[in-house]
Parts: C-alpha cells; sequence; structure tokens
C-alpha cells in the first residue's frame, strides 16, 4: 500500500522536485549494480582485473558482490514504492552478512565463506564491517516494506542510509591514511576499495530513495554547529579507542612474531652445537684408529647418519683433500674422488677446520649431486698429525618445517649467509610483510640472517573483534547522535515557530499592504510604458506610461491579448511574440499603429522578461516600451549626413587631383622656357653671370613648385587609397630601396638590414614609407665619412616595430614633437633640400594601417624613426 498521501508537506515538495534528484535516484544503484556485477564476472570467469581497483589491493569477495547485487535491486524497488520486491530483495540481502556475523561472533560453525564459491579460500571472504553494512542496508528494505512510507520511517531509513555512508567513508578513510602501512593492520583494510566506493553510493542511493533525507539534515546555523561540534567530539573519542585498540593488536601480533623468531633461532643453535659435537666424536674415533679402514668408516658414518635424520650425506676426505668414501654410496657415489679444485668456499673450509683444528661450517654451494647444501667439516687428527676430514651435508628445511609451531606453519621462512640463500620456504598463503622480523644469528664459525613473514591468516587472528566493531560501530552511534540531536533542534524550533502572535501575523500583513502600494506607485510613475501579461500572455496590469502610448485608458487595457496590440515589426509588418522578445532580449525594428496615430506610426523597442516560479515554471511575463521616434529621426539625419560627406569628400579629392595636375603645367613651363632662355642667350654672347643666377633661381624655384604638388597629391592618395592588403616581405622591400639608393648616390652608403617579417600591408604605400625614412635619413647624414643606415624588427607580441636608425646630424629635443607635422621644416632649402611632407606622408600612412611612429634622436649623433605595425590586419585600409 502506498502512503504518498500521508507525506509531509515538505516530502510532497522535495518529490516534486525531478531532474538531478531523479537521475540520482536511478543513477546510484545502476552504479552499485554494475561493479558487483563485474566482481562476481570476475571471480566466475577468472578474470583478476575485475576484482581489485589496484594490483595489491583487497578484492571484493564474491558473497560481498552478490549481496551488493541483492541491495542495488532492493533500492530500485524502493524507488519504485514496490513493497513485495523491497521486502525479498531486503531479505536476500541480509543472509550472507547475517551468517558471516554470527560466524563472527562464534555463535555458527557453517563454512560460509565457501558457501557459493569454494574455488579459492577466500573467494566467499567477508569483512566483519562489510557484513554489518550491508546488514544494515538489508534492514532498510525490510523496515519500508513492513511499516510503510510513514515519516518516521523514512527518517530512519534516511539515518541508517547515512550510517552506510559513513562505513563506506570509512573503509575509504583506511586506503587514504594508509592503516596497513601506519598500524600495520590488515583486518578493517580487508575492505576492498570499490566495497568502501559502493558503501558510499549505496548509503546515499538510500537515504534519497528514503523521501526523509532532507529531515536529517540539519538547516539552521544553531543546529549545523551544535551537530558539527557533537560529531567531532564522537569522532575524535571513536578514532582514538579505535587508535588504541589498533596499537595492541598490533603490538600482540609483533611480539607472536618475535617469540617464534626467537624460538626458531634458539633451536637452530642447539641442533648446530649437537651436530658438530656429534662429528668431533666421530673424527675422534677415527683419528684414534692406527688404520681409517673404509669398513669401520663406513659403520660409523652410518650410525651417525641414522642418529640425525636432517644429514642427506657423510663423506671421508684424505690428507689431499679429495673424498674417498661417502655413505650412503649409492647416492653419493658421484662425489668419490672429488678434490680441493672443486670450490673455492670448500677448500677454504677444509684448510680453515685443520688450521683451527674444529669444525668449520661452509657457506652455501652446489653439491656434485646438483643439490645446494651447506658442509660441516671436522678434522681427524692424532696428536699433531692430520689425517683427514669428515664431512657432512646439512639440509634444513625439514628442521624448520617441524619446528615451525601450530600457529605458525604458514609463516615465510628466508636463511642466508651474506649474499648466498640457504633456505628459503614460502608462504602457502598471502603474507604480511609488515610485520616481518630479522635478525642475525651466530652458527659456530659463520653469521646467518634469519627472517621470518607470517600470514594474513595469523595477523587477522591476533585482532580482537572489538578492534573490528568499534569504528563502523562508533561512526554508526556518532551519525545516529547527531540525528537525534539535530531532530530535537529542530522540533524546538518549530515549536517556537508556532508561538507567532496574531500581531505579528497583522503586522506582516500590513506590510504586505504598504509594499503592493508601493509597488504601484513606482510602476504608474515609471516614464517607460509597462505592460504586465500572464502565463496565457493576457494583460493584467498596464501603467500610465503604457495607456498614453497606446492612446487609451489603462482600465481598457487589462484583459487584452498581447496578439491584439498595435504591434508590428517595420520591415515585415508581422507581429512581434513574446518567445521572439525572449529570445533576442531586446528588439528595436518595431512599429506602433495605433488608430488615432494616423500615418506617422511610432518606433519603439521592445523586451520581455519573464516571471518563473520556484519550481522553474513561466508564470508571466514583463514587457517594457521605448519609444525611439526621436532616436530613428536623428539616425535617419546622421545617416543622410554622412553620406553628405562622403559625397564631399570624393569630390575635394578629384578637386585636389585635378588641381595638382593643372598647377605642375604652370612650373612645367617656367621650368622649359627657363632653361629655353638660357641656351637663347649663351647662343647669342649675351648671358652673363648675374643673369645665369637668375634663371637658376627661377629653375629651382619650378623644380620646388612641382616637388609641392607631388607631395601634396601623395599626402591625399594616403587618406583616400583603396589599395587592398597583402602579406608583403618587408626584408624585400628595404632591399630594392638600399639597392636604388646606391645607384644613385654619390658618397659612400653602409646600408644594413636585419631579417624582417612579412606584414599585411600596402606594398605601394610600405614602399613610400621606407623610401622617406631611409631617403631622410641619408639626407640628413654628417658631411664626412660614409652614411650608415640600419634597419631592424623586434616582435612585440601583437605587434612588429620596425627601427630605422642613423647616425646623422640628429634632432634638437624641443623638434621632436614637430617634425610630422605637415609643412614644418628644420632646416632652410638653402641647405638641405625638402617640402616638409614626406614625415606627415610616414606618419599618415602608419596610422591608417592600425600603427603608431615616433623618433627617439640625439643631436649630433644620430636618429631612430620606429614605427608599429599589428600583426593581424584587415582586408582593405
Amino acid at each position: 500500500m502506498s502512503h504518498a498521501s500521508q507525506l509531509p508537506r515538505g516530502f510532497e515538495r522535495v518529490r516534486g522536485k525531478v531532474g538531478l534528484r531523479t537521475l540520482a535516484f536511478y543513477a546510484l544503484p545502476l552504479i552499485v549494480l554494475i561493479t558487483s556485477i563485474s566482481a562476481l564476472s570476475g571471480w566466475y570467469f577468472g578474470i583478476a582485473r575485475l576484482l581489485d581497483i589496484w594490483p595489491g589491493f583487497s578484492l571484493m569477495s564474491f558473497n560481498t558482490a552478490l549481496s551488493f547485487v541483492f541491495a542495488s535491486l532492493m533500492v530500485f524497488a524502493l524507488n519504485a514504492e514496490n513493497e513485495k520486491f523491497s521486502f525479498g530483495f531486503g531479505v536476500l540481502t541480509g543472509v550472507l552478512p547475517t551468517l558471516s556475523l554470527l560466524k563472527y561472533a562464534g555463535l555458527l560453525t557453517l563454512p560460509v565463506d565457501d558457501l557459493l564459491f569454494d574455488t579459492t579460500s577466500s573467494g566467499g571472504f567477508m569483512a566483519a564491517n562489510t557484513a554489518v553494512g550491508l546488514f544494515v542496508a538489508a534492514v532498510t528494505g525490510v523496515l519500508r516494506s513492513l511499516m510503510g512510507d510513514k515519516p518516521w520511517v523514512s527518517a530512519t531509513i534516511a539515518a541508517l542510509g547515512l550510517a552506510i555512508l559513513g562505513l563506506g567513508l570509512t573503509g575509504l578513510a583506511t586506503y587514504g591514511v594508509n592503516i596497513m602501512a601506519s598500524y600495520m593492520w590488515v583486518a578493517l583494510t580487508g575492505m576492498a576499495l570499490h566495497t568502501a566506493l559502493n558503501f558510499v553510493v549505496l548509503g546515499l542511493a538510500i537515504g534519497l530513495a528514503s523521501r526523509g533525507l532532507q529531515t536529517t539534515v540539519p538547516n539552521q546555523r544553531k543546529e549545523i554547529l551544535v551537530t558539527s561540534a557533537v560529531v567531532l567530539v564522537a569522532v575524535f573519542i571513536t578514532c582514538g579507542i579505535w587508535r588504541h585498540l589498533l596499537e595492541s593488536d598490533r603490538q600482540n601480533t609483533v611480539d607472536g612474531v618475535h617469540h617464534e623468531l626467537s624460538f626458531i633461532q634458539e633451536l637452530i643453535t642447539v641442533e648446530f652445537e649437537n651436530l658438530q659435537e656429534a662429528l668431533e666424536r666421530m673424527a675422534d674415533r677415527q683419528a684414534a684408529r692406527d688404520v681409517i679402514t673404509a669398513e669401520g668408516w663406513q659403520a660409523d658414518a652410518e650410525k651417525y647418519a641414522a642418529d640425525f635424520q636432517q644429514i642427506p650425506g657423510i663423506g671421508l676426505v684424505d690428507t689431499d683433500y679429495k673424498i674417498i668414501g661417502v655413505a650412503p654410496y649409492k647416492e653419493l657415489q658421484p662425489a668419490m674422488g672429488v678434490g680441493p679444485n672443486f670450490n673455492p668456499d670448500r677448500t677454504k673450509a677444509m684448510y680453515e677446520a685443520v688450521l683451527r683444528g674444529s669444525s668449520v661450517l661452509t657457506k652455501p654451494f652446489v653439491l656434485s649431486t646438483g643439490r645446494q647444501s651447506i658442509v660441516l667439516f671436522s678434522p681427524i687428527i692424532r696428536d699433531t698429525e692430520f689425517r683427514g676430514l669428515i664431512a657432512a651435508s646439512i639440509e634444513l628445511k625439514p628442521m624448520i618445517t617441524a619446528w615451525l609451531r601450530e600457529d605458525f606453519v604458514n609463516f615465510s621462512v628466508e636463511i642466508w649467509d651474506e649474499d648466498a640463500t640457504i633456505l628459503s620456504v614460502p608462504s602457502q598463503f598471502e603474507t604480511a610483510p609488515s610485520f616481518a622480523d630479522q635478525r642475525e644469528i651466530s652458527v659456530l664459525n659463520r653469521t646467518w640472517s634469519l627472517r621470518m613473514v607470517p600470514d594474513k591468516d595469523f595477523v587477522r587472528a591476533e585482532v580482537q573483534t572489538l578492534s573490528q566493531a568499534v569504528l563502523p560501530m562508533g561512526m554508526i552511534v556518532t551519525l545516529l547522535l547527531a540525528i537525534a540531536i539535530n531532530r530535537s533542534m529542530a522540533v524546538s524550533h518549530q515549536n517556537g515557530l508556532l508561538k507567532i502572535t496574531t500581531h505579528d501575523l497583522q503586522n506582516r500583513e500590513a506590510r504586505l499592504e504598504y509594499m503592493a502600494r508601493e509597488r504601484e506607485l513606482v510602476i504608474s510613475n515609471t516614464s517607460e510604458a509597462l505592460i504586465y501579461l500572464d502565463r496565457h500572455k493576457n494583460v493584467r496590469l498596464a501603467n500610465d506610461a503604457a495607456a498614453r502610448l497606446l492612446k487609451t485608458e489603462r482600465c481598457l487595457l487589462v484583459g487584452r491579448r498581447f496578439s491584439a496590440l498595435p504591434f508590428f515589426y517595420a520591415q515585415s509588418k508581422s507581429k512581434p511574440t513574446i518567445d521572439q522578445l525572449i529570445e533576442f532580449g531586446r528588439i528595436e525594428d518595431i512599429e506602433l499603429h495605433p488608430a488615432n496615430y494616423g500615418d506617422h506610426p511610432l518606433s519603439l523597442s521592445l523586451s520581455a522578461t519573464p516571471i518563473a516560479s520556484g519550481s522553474g515554471q513561466e508564470e508571466g511575463y514583463v514587457i517594457v516600451f521605448y519609444d525611439i521616434t526621436d532616436r530613428r529621426h536623428l539616425e535617419q539625419s546622421q545617416i543622410a549626413l554622412l553620406e553628405s560627406l562622403e559625397r564631399s569628400n570624393e569630390e575635394l579629392t578629384q578637386f585636389a587631383h585635378i588641381c595638382s595636375h593643372d598647377l605642375q603645367e604652370p612650373f612645367r613651363m617656367i621650368g622649359a622656357f627657363s632653361e629655353m632662355l638660357e641656351t637663347h642667350l649663351n647662343s647669342q654672347g649675351q648671358i652673363d653671370e648675374q643673369t645665369t643666377l637668375y634663371l637658376k633661381f627661377l629653375t629651382d624655384a619650378s623644380d620646388r613648385g612641382m616637388c609641392l604638388i607631388r607631395d601634396i597629391l601623395d599626402y591625399s592618395r594616403v587618406e583616400h587609397g583603396s589599395d587592398q592588403l597583402t602579406l608583403v616581405e618587408s626584408r624585400v622591400v628595404v632591399h630594392e630601396i638600399f639597392a636604388n639608393f646606391r645607384g644613385t648616390s654619390e658618397r659612400k652608403l653602409e646600408l644594413t638590414q636585419e631579417d624582417l617579417p612579412s606584414v599585411p600591408f600596402s606594398r605601394v604605400q610600405l614602399m613610400q614609407l621606407f623610401q622617406n625614412l631611409i631617403g631622410n635619413a641619408i639626407k640628413y647624414a654628417k658631411a664626412e665619412g660614409p652614411i650608415r643606415v640600419h634597419v631592424r624588427c623586434r616582435d612585440q607580441g601583437d605587434v612588429w616595430r620596425f627601427e630605422v636608425q642613423d647616425y646623422g646630424i640628429g634632432i634638437a629635443e624641443k623638434n621632436l614633437s614637430k617634425i610630422f607635422e605637415i609643412f614644418k621644416r628644420l632646416h632652410r632649402r638653402d641647405q638641405i633640400p625638402g617640402t616638409g611632407i614626406g614625415l606627415a606622408i610616414c606618419r599618415k600612412i602608419v596610422e591608417r594601417h592600425g600603427g603608431t611612429i615616433s623618433v627617439e634622436s640625439t643631436f649630433g649623433e644620430g636618429s631612430t624613426f620606429y614605427f608599429t605595425l599589428p600583426k593581424q590586419g584587415d582586408h582593405t585600409a
């Protein structure tokens, strides 16, 4: 039975929200389902990569993955409010965790780990904290199906979901702080990393599915502060107890490994002392005989081998250090005749035994039988006569295996002598290297290293049940305590809100009335026309400005549809829609055609703002009208004026071209007739020095006039040119200009350039720009010595900076700001010729292409003219 109708008002509001919450309802359990099925597939098909996120991390067991599958299906059932399925999957979720917890408590001997999956001893192993989390998840499904969707049930399930979330976060925290390395404890980190992630996702999914998550979360500052303080204190106490228990368990584990290592060390020491003593007695018996016979030595050797099962063979070495007898003979026959050259370590040990007169143990080496072993040599000495040695190979593995006590049989044991391994007994199970213990032991004349590494089962056995339960249970208690405090404070806060008096309510009502009147006053006195439409696009409110604009009364506007108002697009004469106004934000191409405006419509600008409810649904629209008729007239006047100015500029340009051309003709005739007059007077012999000077003045004035006219024409062309911009190689342009000057100059020129870039420019104007700058550098050079000019370019990010440097006469500082003005000259024409327009042309060319030009100069030392050009230019300039 569904109890949706019994949900409190706040719950209905949360349920009404869709989108992200609805997506979370299904996405979260789906994540758990996918990861769990992946782990099951890994166990079933033997794909190890599906079982652990990172090599070396704990695996998600078969039982855990199966329980997570049931738990995710249970959450789907909770979201669908299907009580039968939520109960069924809840029960299935709790079966394996319940059996595992009973096993941990010692109340059940059923092999739960191998119940469903027995290919490996740990395939079904479920850690205690994992079992607790899955059991709590199962409780949520059963509780919802039995008790319904009551508010307290939703709040309880949400709290349990948060508890599961906290358990998952605890598991993640153990990986974050590396519990295995810090505390050397493997029981808690037995929770796989993806198991912990599943608990985080599952806890959040259950909390959302409960519809009661918002009732468990504090939303007032006081509630947040008090709840946070309680949680922090509880967490610190829980972690303190947990750490103390961890340290105790760790110390117990370390002590156990240490005691077993001491025990094995003592047994090895005693055993080798016994071997030495027995072997030396045998050597003394052989030394006491007048003649060492094979039969007598053989009987003694067999008796010695029978007493010490760890000795697989005994040999007799003569005074030449060759083996002349072995026992048992059949197995050790290949050793017969082996001499001192067989192995240097063996030979060294034999010499040392003879020199010391006592038993000596060798380093491990490969025997003639092919096995690696250590050998104990005891010398046979009668009085001071060396009569040979007795050699006994020793097998350690049977001894060590037999000495390990029941709880330590799965330990990994290693013994090595310097860099040579004597014994390596690996564990059949996964080991815990963090608990390894190692020490050096003295065995006769050798010093060995002994290392023992316990298996993880031994470490787990040392961990107390309380240590495993304190952290998850502490987190659950902390969450429940925080929820209880939060709810009690929330109830108290709600009771305070219920005590609001009638006077307070009246004050609020009066305030609302005042705000309504204030809003009406503001709207009525707004200069812009404004109307309010409801969701059906009917006028519900209009101010006085709107009524005046539409030439009607406010009351007559209310109730009219927006589409009935006389607004039209100026071009298409179609009506604008609300959707178009909202899409474009503001539309200015609108005309108003009320009946009493005649043939002169108003130009308007319209904007629309939607009014949305708390759920995001559009409840109405505010339409604002702006009368832009005067602005339209002004814009049209400006357009007409701009067109008139363009026509005037074009006519002036044509006039300047015509005048320049016509003005040049008289100057050309003056120059030509002056030359003809000079020639005629010369031929008649009627010319004198004064006449020649006057004629030269006349010719020079004609040339200057023509030059001035050409420069004025060039200046006007810069502004009105329409050359297309292309990518011009400035290096080639400068090179051509240098070549021209070298061909016409009478003085020695030293013209140099660096690597120059290609720029978007008009090639004709770039040639003119460099021609003027380089020509000025040559023109204003010093009177003596070669003329030096250097051109370079610097990369300044978005622009190129070109520099033309000369070593001429320079410019005085007071004149630097004047030189780019038209007709501005710093020298008399009889000193240096020119019109004073060249640099003005340069500035106009550079600015027309979006750059700047300037100069740096020291009077008497030279000048550097530099200009900048953008790297990206328009298609036209």
